[in-house]
């Protein structure tokens, strides 16, 4: 094992934490790696946070702050963290965490031990500690559905050290410089939820893998950092999943299975929201699908963009991405049936990252 210090960039972007943001800094300057320098970024909040953050660490020769005129996003607020920082590693943390003592050294060992990780986030807790909020994310096939493994369980188990997911949890994750200044960082112009999922898979593309690293210990306020309506957090999931398609999908005759299949899935659920009366998730739909439509030249430059830097084929990024295959009946028919299957399937995938 390796026992190298490089230094690590923790960039935590603040909105309005008042709530949490202090217990977040204090648990990160408390952590036992010596080598690292803090970048808190303000996106421009309108409570106290900031001014608590200067008045109780703004003398500490590790955090630096940045002020930023104006909300720029998930994805323009961690860009400008980003371009402040000068660590080998990048860590982007969620404000409305704490972490626990050890774990930037247990994602910094696993990086430097395995020079094929490229990024990796931390086990993912609820606050409290009782339950597993997320210990990654596994996408589905034609990324109809994602899942968070161990969500919401007790941790009851021995992890394998690393195991490699779909895409990492953005609340804890760490990603090698070098990756970022070869592929590019967050993507400004889609400020939510095309951010853990696009680092992700710009990481495969670069050709290295994306992890959990179990030892890593994370506690995270479920939703503190996503309080938003239905509509408008319906609306950008459904706008980064668009992007994504593109993305992943390089061959024309798989995009547009992915494309048609999406089509249809999305008709079953805004049938189902329909019945449910929920209006807001359905004008939330509908304003994204107008977007991708508007949007087409930007999807499909973007989509060059990244593939131009891409050093594996088209078949490796999918198998990288997609880690589960159901049949298409599934998200047609969401039917008891159906939903069990794939459980069995998720639930084979986790005893997968578990040791014998």
């Amino acid at each position: 094992m390796k026992h190298t210090t490089p230094l690590v960039s923790v960039v935590v972007l603040n909105y309005n934490g008042e709530n949490y943001l202090l217990n977040c800094l204090a648990s990160v300057l408390k952590n036992d790696y010596s080598n690292y320098e803090l970048i808190l970024v303000d996106n421009a909040s309108t409570d106290k946070s900031l001014k608590l953050a200067e008045t109780y660490f703004g003398g500490n020769p590790r955090l630096r702050i940045i002020q930023n005129k104006e909300n720029l996003g998930f994805s323009g607020g961690n860009n400008i963290g980003f371009q402040h920082s000068s660590g080998k590693y990048i860590v982007f943390l969620n404000n409305d965490t704490t972490v626990a003592s050890d774990w930037l050294t247990q994602l910094v060992n696993a990086m430097e031990n395995d020079s094929t990780i490229g990024i990796a986030q931390s086990l993912i807790y609820t606050i409290d500690g009782e339950k597993i909020q997320t210990a990654g994310w596994l996408f589905s096939n034609y990324l109809l559905k994602k899942y968070g493994l161990f969500e919401g369980k007790p941790d009851t188990s021995l992890y394998k050290q690393t195991f490699e997911v779909s895409f990492v949890c953005g609340a804890s994750m760490i990603i090698r410089r070098e990756i970022l200044e070869v592929m590019g960082a967050f993507d400004d112009r889609i400020p939510f939820f095309y951010d853990d999922t696009l680092l992700s898979l710009k990481t495969i593309l670069a050709g290295k893998k994306v992890v959990t690293v179990s030892n890593s210990k994370v506690f995270h306020i479920s939703g503190a950092t996503n309080v938003w309506k239905i509509r408008f957090t319906t609306y950008n999931l459904f706008k980064s999943n668009i992007v994504l398609l593109f993305d992943v999908y390089y061959k024309k005759m798989d995009l547009s299975k992915a494309l048609m299949f999406n089509i249809l899935h999305t008709a079953v659920m805004s049938f189902f929201n329909i019945q449910k009366k929920n209006v807001a998730a359905i004008l939330g739909i509908l304003e994204a699908s107008v977007w991708g439509l508007m949007n087409y030249k930007f999807i499909w430059e973007n989509r060059v963009i990244h593939w131009s830097k891409a050093v594996i084929s088209p078949e490796e990024l999918k198998n990288k991405f997609i880690k589960v295959n159901l049949p298409i009946a599934f998200y047609l028919f969401p039917t008891k049936l159906n939903r069990e299957r794939f459980l069995t399937i998720i639930h084979s995938y986790e005893m997968s990252t578990i040791k014998r």
